[in-house]
């Protein structure tokens, strides 16, 4: 996280130094011209906060401001890219990149708020850098974030309220339980929630583009990669670690969400 200030004219120009590297922008206070892969703007935060995404692949810098313009930028790696996208699902990346560069003075209210406190609980998560569980948290906000873009881009199909957005991430929050790795079915999560199955399919489907199932296996896949790359376990081990009851059951799971066995992957990444 950076925090960049009009009032200190030696910061200037601002440039987006890696193409691969996204940036999540707030600009709080002031008015800033920027070049966004060539083409130059102005955009205005005296009036209201403004928010805005500079995708990878894109060159961006800020030639000048305001002096009393200030900047947070959050700067999301290649890799975290990689991690985040499967979760937004397909509808959401092509909208995202079907629009070049994207602010959130047109977006409504509930957009802004919701904008506002995901902006507010990740500079929170960035300064407490000894949390536990911070990188997995930290794609939450990030999938919430990204996923508020994407449905304030057209206000005149906009489908996210602020009960669907709470209960998505309510349903994130719940896997920073441990319990919740041990269960794999959906009806466990909506019994958590105290929704119906049918409901919570239909929220995710509508917010993230992807079934509750879906989430939950990427989300245990992640957790199981991670595990296998950081730790000494055996198969076996993890297998009962991760409530399997058998390492045959574990190695199909694993396959059927991966696309190689777990000997496979490890082998190619370890």
């Amino acid at each position: 996280m950076r925090v960049y200030q009009g009032k200190d004219s030696s910061i200037l120009p601002i440039r987006k130094h890696s193409v691969e590297d996204e940036w999540l922008c707030r600009l709080s206070a002031g008015q800033i011209h920027v070049s966004v892969d060539g083409n130059e703007m102005d955009v205005d935060g005296h009036d209201a906060t403004v928010f805005f995404i500079v995708h990878d692949g894109q060159t961006f810098q800020i030639e000048k401001g305001s002096n009393d313009f200030e900047l947070m930028v959050f700067s999301v790696s290649r890799d975290t890219i990689v991690t985040l996208y499967p979760h937004l699902g397909s509808e959401a990346n092509s909208a995202l990149y079907y629009h070049d560069f994207i602010t959130s003075e047109l977006m409504g209210t509930e957009i802004q708020q919701m904008l506002s406190l995901g902006f507010q609980q990740l500079q929170t998560l960035s300064n407490a850098h000894n949390m536990l569980e911070q990188d997995k948290l930290q794609l939450h906000l990030l999938i919430h974030i990204y996923l508020t873009f994407y449905n304030g881009i057209g206000r005149v199909r906009t489908k996210t309220s602020a009960q669907s957005f709470d209960l998505v991430n309510r349903f994130y929050e719940l896997f920073s339980d441990r319990e919740s790795y041990l269960h794999r079915d959906t009806r466990y999560f909506a019994d958590r929630l105290n929704i119906t199955v049918r409901y919570l399919f239909q929220v995710c489907k509508e917010e993230t583009g992807r079934t509750p199932k879906e989430l939950i296996n990427d989300t245990i896949i992640s957790e199981i990669r991670h595990t296998m790359l950081t730790t000494g376990l055996s198969f076996q081990q993890i297998s009962l670690q991760f409530n399997f009851p058998d390492q045959t059951a574990f190695t199909q799971f694993f396959k059927r969400n991966t696309g190689m066995t777990p000997s496979e992957f490890k082998r190619k990444y370890k």
